[in-house]
């Protein structure tokens, strides 16, 4: 038992110093600078106050308020499509009671996405569908919802067609996910979501190449510790939080942050894009 117990500890440590070497070691992996070091703001789903969720109109709704950049949610189908779309079920947005990875792409794609319960005028997007009509200057923060290798594959595969889009960030809380795809392709910007405070050594045991190039997770997740690792660690440029509106924005400048996944609601005067945008510009330069 004990010869046993010897050799898995071996295999264990080998395994460990492979992972730390092919991650080319500790340290601090060079940091990606997006939208030229200003302020991110994202549309949560697109704007879907008067809109659905991750549909044209929502995206074309943020594009003509002003924001830059969009957050969507990527799900895959039955045979593997990718496609926006944010929950596991599929009553909410379709009225089909099934899950969405139940369903074939062709039981999809013609279906109207409900609104409150209404059928509207959106159909679910391909995520193929989706980039070909997103301009290139706009950044997108892609919320992966199933971490699996024939999604990683799926996105990789994709990804080599738009590879000259610098502005696509690939997020998920699997870390694991994470490494495989900028181990097959280590030109991909990725996102580790749920990065919250008290998790902070998470940054210190990833070997450098295999760190993310963005950190996110709720506004309620981030202190004034987490805030002076991300100062002490020149992470405030790479660091998203989301479940932000404006009730709680105060609390983003408050505590300094830069990038935000915005929830809009056009009922106050301060979810005025514009004016956020500069809020946000000027809290940096403080």
């Amino acid at each position: 038992m004990k010869k046993v117990a010897k050799y898995i500890v071996v295999i264990i440590v080998a395994i460990l110093v492979t992972i730390i070497l092919l991650g080319g070691g500790f340290g601090d992996k060079e940091k990606i600078v997006m939208n030229n070091g200003n302020p991110i703001l994202f549309a949560h789903r697109g704007v879907t106050e008067s809109n659905i969720e991750n549909s044209v109109d929502a995206f074309d709704k943020s594009k003509a308020l002003g924001f830059s950049a969009i957050e969507t949610d990527i799900s895959r189908t039955k045979d593997g499509k990718l496609i926006i779309f944010h929950d596991d079920k599929t009553k909410r947005l379709l009225n089909i009671d099934k899950n969405i990875n139940e369903l074939y792409w062709e039981e999809v794609k013609d279906k109207y996405l409900y609104y409150n319960g209404k059928e509207t005028k959106n159909k679910v997007l391909s995520l193929e569908q989706f980039l070909s009509r997103i301009d290139e200057s706009t950044i997108l923060y892609l919320d992966i919802k199933e971490s699996s290798k024939v999604v990683a594959d799926s996105i990789l595969f994709l990804m080599e067609k738009y590879k000259d889009n610098k502005n696509i960030i690939i997020a998920d809380a699997n870390i694991f996910f994470l490494i495989y795809l900028e181990t097959k392709n280590p030109k991909l910007i990725t996102g580790l979501e749920g990065f919250n405070k008290g998790k902070e050594w998470l940054y210190y045991l990833l070997p450098k190449n295999f760190k993310p190039d963005f950190y996110s997770s709720f506004i309620r997740h981030v202190d004034k510790s987490h805030m002076l690792f991300l100062k002490n660690n020149d992470l405030l440029n790479n660091r998203i939080v989301y479940g932000v509106n404006n009730e709680n924005m105060s609390d983003v400048l408050e505590l300094g942050l830069h990038n935000v996944i915005f929830d809009y609601d056009s009922k106050t005067d301060t979810s005025d894009v514009k004016s956020i945008e500069l809020r946000l510009a000027k809290n940096k330069m403080q």
